[in-house]
């Protein structure tokens, strides 16, 4: 299985720079335009305890 980085220690996904979901879900933030990595936003995310 291919590792996603991530440097969010807040993630509770989170482990050593590498994000341990079963699966993670992506969307664009602000006005659905992305033209950068900026525009995005993970929605997988959850707060360290509260899996």
């Amino acid at each position: 299985m291919n590792r996603i980085k991530c440097s969010v220690e807040e993630c509770t996904y989170q482990n050593n720079n590498e994000c341990y979901a079963d699966a993670i879900e992506v969307r664009s933030s602000g006005d659905m335009v992305v033209e950068t990595s900026d525009g995005t936003a993970c929605e997988t995310f959850a707060p360290k305890g509260k899996k």
